[in-house]
C-alpha cells in the first residue's frame, strides 16, 4: 500500500514537472516563433513576427533585384525579376511559422515543439507570383525581333461602301510560362540567364470570327452640314467623329456615345466653340459635338435600331429637323441605342468639305423600311424685351438679339408600315431684345453773323423764323420675323 502511494506521489510530481515545463515553453514563445523553425534556408526561430518578416523581406529584395539576362536569338536584355513583374509576400509564410506550437490539440502542439527543438521544421516558401502583362511589355524589344506577330482578321469598307475581309494570320509569341520556370526557384544564386521560348499563336480575331459577324452591306446613312470656316467647331466635329469611326456593336449590346467619345476636354483635343448652356448660346469646350451625336441619332433611327436614351436641346438648332436632334453632355446627357439585330453593326464616319456623314452597316437581310415624320404641335413666338439705352439718341432703336421661335414637336418613326412615337419635345423661344435710345438730341447752335450790319429793305423789318413744332416721338422699329438660332 505504501509502495503504491509512493508511486502515485512520484507520478504526480512528474506530471507537475511536465505541465510546468510545457507551460514554461508555451509562455516563453508566446509572442515568438518556435526555435528551430526556418523558411527554406532562412532561420526565423525565436523571432517575433515583425523580426521574421523583416528578415524574410531582405532576402526577397535580394531575390527580386538580382540581375537577369534574357536571350532571344542573338539579342539580349538585362533586367530583374522585379522589372519583369515578379512579386512575393512575406506575411503568409510568417503567419504559418508563428502558428507552429500555438494551434491545434495539446498533443499536436507538443509534437511541433519537440520536432522544432530536435530536428528543425522547414516551412516551404510562399508562392512567387508574376504579372505576365508587365513581362510582355518589358520584353517587347526582344519578342518583336523574332518572327511575325499574330494579325487579327478585320473588316474593311471602302469609299464605295464595298465590304471586304482581311484574313487573320498566325504568328509567333513568347511562351513566358515555359521561359520563366527557373526564375521561380528561390535558391541562391539568384542571378540567372533565361532563353526565351516561342510558340505559334493564332490571332485573337480569326477570319471566321469576322465572317460570323454577318456584316454584308449598308443599312442606313445620314449627313448634316456645318460651316467649315468655323475652325474650332469643325475641329471638334472631326475629333468626336474619329472616336466613333470603326465602332463594332455586337447583337444585344447597348452603345453609349459618351463612353465611346469620352470627356470633351482640352487634354483630349477639344477646343472652345459655341454650346447651349442654361438655355443660352455661350462659348464652351467641345462645341459641335452635339452635331455628331445628332447625325448619329438620325442614322440609327433610319437603321431601325432601338433607342435607349436621347434628349433634345433646350433651344431649336439649325442642322437637323425639329424633334430629331440629340443633345449630349458628358456625365449628364447621353445618346444610347441597342443593337436589336441578330448580327453585328458597324459605324463608319466621314468628315469633309463642311459635311458630316454617318453610315451604319450590318446584315442587309435584316434591313427595315424606315420613314421619319415630325409634327409641329405649336409655335411659340418670342417675347420682345426693350432696354433703355442712354448712349443711343432718342427715337433710335437697335436690335440686340433677333430672337427665335419656340416649338412643341412630336417625332415619329414608321418601321415596315407601323408608326411609333419617338418623342414629344419642347424647344424654348429666345427673346427678341431691342435697345431704345433715351439720349436727348443735341440743340442746334445759333447762326453766326458776318460782322456787318444789314438793315434790310427800308420799312420792311426782317421776319424772324418761327420755331419748328416738336414732332411726335418715333415708335421703335417693327421687329423683323425672328430667324432660327445658329447651331451651338
Amino acid at each position: 500500500m505504501q509502495k503504491k502511494l509512493l508511486l502515485l506521489g512520484i507520478a504526480a510530481v512528474l506530471l507537475v514537472v511536465v505541465v510546468s515545463g510545457v507551460s514554461f515553453l508555451f509562455l516563453s514563445y508566446k509572442d515568438k516563433i518556435l526555435p528551430g523553425v526556418r523558411v527554406e534556408w532562412i532561420d526565423v526561430g525565436g523571432l517575433t513576427k515583425e523580426e521574421a518578416r523583416k528578415k524574410i523581406e531582405l532576402s526577397q529584395q535580394e531575390f527580386l533585384s538580382a540581375p537577369i539576362e534574357v536571350v532571344a536569338g542573338e539579342n539580349k536584355l538585362e533586367t530583374t525579376r522585379a522589372e519583369l513583374g515578379f512579386s512575393m509576400d512575406a506575411e503568409k509564410v510568417v503567419d504559418k511559422c508563428y502558428l507552429l506550437g500555438k494551434s491545434g490539440s495539446l498533443i499536436k502542439r507538443l509534437d511541433q515543439f519537440w520536432n522544432a527543438y530536435q530536428h528543425q521544421i522547414e516551412v516551404p516558401y510562399q508562392e512567387v507570383k508574376v504579372d505576365y502583362s508587365t513581362a510582355e511589355k518589358v520584353l517587347e524589344p526582344l519578342t518583336k525581333s523574332i518572327g511575325d506577330q499574330p494579325q487579327n482578321a478585320r473588316l474593311v469598307i471602302d469609299d464605295r461602301d464595298q465590304i471586304s475581309i482581311i484574313p487573320g494570320k498566325p504568328g509567333l509569341t513568347a511562351d513566358l510560362e515555359s521561359s520563366f520556370v527557373d526564375l521561380f526557384s528561390f535558391n541562391k544564386p539568384f542571378t540567372a540567364t533565361v532563353e526565351l521560348q516561342f510558340r505559334e499563336k493564332e490571332p485573337e480575331v480569326t477570319t471566321e470570327d469576322v465572317q460570323a459577324m454577318g456584316i454584308n452591306g449598308l443599312l442606313a446613312t445620314y449627313s448634316t452640314s456645318f460651316d467649315a470656316s468655323n475652325i474650332n467647331r469643325s475641329h471638334n466635329i472631326a475629333v468626336a467623329s474619329k472616336a466613333l469611326n470603326n465602332s463594332l456593336i455586337k447583337p444585344g449590346e447597348v452603345f453609349s456615345f459618351n463612353v465611346k467619345v469620352g470627356p470633351r476636354t482640352a487634354k483630349r483635343g477639344y477646343r472652345e466653340a459655341i454650346i447651349i448652356e442654361a438655355n443660352e448660346f455661350v462659348p464652351g469646350l467641345g462645341g459641335g459635338v452635339c452635331q455628331v451625336s445628332t447625325t448619329l441619332y438620325n442614322a440609327v433611327l433610319l437603321a431601325g435600331l432601338e433607342i435607349v436614351e436621347r434628349s433634345n436641346h433646350s433651344l431649336a438648332i439649325a442642322y437637323a429637323p425639329l424633334g430629331r436632334d440629340a443633345a449630349v453632355s458628358y456625365g449628364y446627357q447621353d445618346l444610347k441605342f441597342r443593337n436589336n439585330m441578330d448580327s453585328y453593326i458597324y459605324i463608319k464616319t466621314h468628315v469633309g468639305r463642311g459635311v458630316l456623314t454617318m453610315k451604319i452597316f450590318g446584315n442587309t437581310k435584316q434591313k427595315k423600311r424606315v420613314q421619319l415624320q415630325t409634327s409641329i404641335n405649336s409655335v411659340i413666338p418670342p417675347k420682345v424685351i426693350t432696354k433703355k439705352d442712354s448712349n443711343l439718341l432718342e427715337g433710335k432703336t437697335v436690335v440686340e438679339n433677333s430672337g427665335a421661335k419656340g416649338y412643341r414637336v412630336s417625332a415619329y418613326r414608321i418601321i415596315n408600315g407601323t408608326k411609333h412615337l419617338l418623342s414629344n419635345d419642347y424647344y424654348r423661344p429666345i427673346n427678341r431684345v431691342v435697345r431704345v435710345g433715351t439720349k436727348p438730341a443735341p440743340k442746334p447752335n445759333p447762326p453766326k453773323g458776318n460782322g456787318k450790319d444789314d438793315p434790310g429793305k427800308p420799312g420792311e423789318p426782317e421776319d424772324p423764323k418761327q420755331p419748328e413744332e416738336p414732332g411726335e416721338p418715333q415708335e421703335p422699329e417693327t421687329p423683323e420675323e425672328p430667324e432660327e438660332p445658329s447651331e451651338p
